[in-house]
């Protein structure tokens, strides 16, 4: 390694802070930087302003008498003087002391063991003192040799004056201009760090604010909504409790303390008391404070294909955005699910009665066996777990039958609060009750028995009807599949049940067919399965579809006979005409 090499080792840099610029300009203290960009720099003092300021410190921290309490180390005695510690004795005037003898110890002189003490304690300073001066007068001299050398230097130690010229050589280290972004970004940070307290003071006032509109508007909703609520009718109650307490205390002075009641009037005393619902106090959680899940009454018919696969149909549930909810809206909501539960408890109660299939319960869940291949089931279901209708695969048609069903066992449940009124009548005590009282299980099965049963009639004619018209047989079908009116519907499914028909009519409805325009039959549907043909001869009831086909065969073929003998007769004349006969029996 050469000596060129080694020049950076020679290098010696200053350890004391830069105090000017790379021009040689005095560099000063930035206090601030204006909004203009303008840089603010501190005034330089003079020493006698910077000498007078310290004082002046002195004074205002310690006081005007800290030179008065100022007591040099060798003016304090503490091991020869003697010192006022005696005890305490029974009188006090042994105590006390004279004030002539504290003066006259005061001025009495210094022994030989107290100027022996000073000595000790003040020498070491002066010798400490005489040092540093010694060596200032060194490095001044020193300086001045170097500054002057032609001068010659007195009063310096002998061996400093054998010393070089140019023995104290100084190293100037040019600094690289500071780049235009480094200074911005050296400004940002000064106005950031300075307006770091302004942020946080103004960040605290915005939420203090934000609360507070939110408190004001909270507050302002409450009771927007108990008006919105009693304008629309709902009963309003105070509340005995604040909402999720279970007792009073004294402290609580909430004027929000009314409640709103949302079950229907004569619904059983359990469920009216679980039908209260507070209006909400907080912010971002809805018009009313309710806990849990909503459920929903569902109404599904399951039936199996002839191809073994499964067609689900559902009653319908279109899923409701809760953003932006309205006090009203909510409330339906909750009466809706106060509705499905009491609607739901009502056919458990009524599943051991039922006679027409066998019904089973489970957790939330009633199932009706209609059939082999079809299944009823009545559930209540979180709004959570429930997919929008319609369901993928399902039949529109029984989709309508579930919707009718469960708007059907609403109308219902009235009719049952009829009866309980009239029932409970102050009046009606001591005597005999005529009216039955609804069974919806009983009517809605009744329903769906009849629901089938005409499908599978239907499916039958449709099948004759094509037929007959693909051979050329002009054929006529109509089917009325219920002859009632929505009332009468709703009063034959809110009917008790009964073997006897006398007690209870049922569902009916009506088919005509007309075969080549000759001849027409009628037959008339009962539910739950119940089929009779209306004849020209005779009433027959049919019992089951073999019966059904042979009367239709019979009945077809006889037509179709007779057809053929109008039309022999009238194509032939004479005697040959009367050769044309139609065996009837055959």
């Amino acid at each position: 390694m050469t000596s060129e090499s080694r020049d950076w080792s020679n290098l010696r840099l200053s350890l004391e802070k830069p105090y000017k610029d790379t021009n040689g300009v005095p560099l000063k203290k930035l206090l601030d930087v204006s909004s203009e960009e303008e840089f603010i720099y501190e005034q330089p003092k003079s020493i006698d302003e910077l000498l007078g300021t310290r004082l002046q410190r002195v004074f205002e921290e310690r006081g005007n008498t800290v030179w008065d309490e100022y007591t040099p180390d060798w003016a304090e005695n503490e091991s020869n003087t003697p010192v006022v510690n005696d005890e305490v004795e029974e009188d006090e005037d042994e105590d006390e002391e004279d004030e002539g003898e504290q003066t006259e110890r005061k001025k009495k002189p210094m022994n030989v063991e107290e100027l022996a003490k000073l000595r000790t304690d003040v020498v070491p300073k002066l010798m400490q003192a005489l040092n540093e001066l010694m060596i200032s007068r060194d490095v001044l001299g020193v300086y001045l040799k170097t500054a002057l050398p032609d001068v010659p230097s007195e009063g310096i130690t002998p061996e400093l004056n054998i010393l070089p010229s140019n023995a104290l050589a100084s190293t100037t280290v040019t600094k690289h201009p500071v780049s235009a972004s480094v200074q911005a970004f050296n400004a940002q940070l000064a106005v950031g760090g300075k307006d770091e307290a302004l942020r946080k003071s103004a960040a605290a006032f915005r939420t203090a604010a934000v609360s507070m509109r939110r408190a004001l508007a909270s507050g302002e909703r409450y009771w927007t909504d108990a008006i919105k609520a009693r304008n629309t009718n709902w009963s309003i109650m105070p509340a005995p409790l604040q909402y999720d307490r279970m007792t009073r205390r004294s402290t609580d002075t909430n004027a929000m303390d009314v409640c709103i009641s949302y079950g229907l009037e004569h619904s059983p005393t359990e469920t009216r008391a679980n039908s209260i619902v507070w209006l909400n106090t907080e912010d971002g959680k809805g018009p009313l404070a309710r806990s849990g899940q909503p459920y929903r009454l569902c109404v599904s018919l399951t039936i199996e294909n002839d191809n073994g696969s499964k067609t689900v149909s559902r009653s319908s549930f279109v899923p409701k955005d809760n953003q932006d909810e309205k006090v009203e809206d909510v409330l339906e909501e909750l009466q809706r699910e106060t509705i499905d539960r009491e609607i739901f408890a009502e056919i458990v109660n009524n599943v051991p009665g039922l006679i027409l299939a066998p019904a089973w319960v489970r957790e939330q869940t009633v199932s009706v066996e209609i059939s082999q291949d079809v299944v009823l089931r009545l559930e209540l279901i979180p709004e959570a777990d429930l997919e929008p209708s319609p369901l993928a695969g399902s039949d529109p048609a029984v989709n309508a039958i579930c919707d009718a069903i469960y708007h059907s066992m609403r109308l219902i449940l009235l009719r049952l609060h009829a009866y309980n009124i009239e029932f409970h009548h102050p009046s009606n005590k001591g005597k005999s009750f005529a009216m039955e009282r609804p069974r919806p299980l009983a009517g809605v099965v009744e329903l769906v028995l009849y629901y089938m049963f005409v499908r599978k009639i239907e499916k039958h004619l449709n099948e004759l009807v094509e037929g007959l018209r693909k051979a050329g047989v002009e054929m006529f079908l109509r089917i009325n599949r219920l002859g009632e009116t929505a009332g009468e519907l709703i009063a034959l499914l809110a009917a008790s049940y009964s073997a006897d028909e006398q007690k209870k009519k049922t569902i009916g409805g009506e088919i005509l067919l007309r075969i080549a325009n000759l001849q027409t039959f009628r037959f008339t549907m009962q539910a739950p399965a119940l089929l009779t043909a209306i004849l020209a001869q005779s009433i027959s009831v049919i019992h089951s579809m073999g019966q059904f086909d042979e009367l239709l065969r019979h009945e077809v073929t006889r037509c179709i006979l007779q057809r053929i003998y109008d039309l022999g007769r009238d194509k032939t004349q004479g005697p040959v005409k009367e050769a044309w006969f139609m065996d009837v029996v055959a």
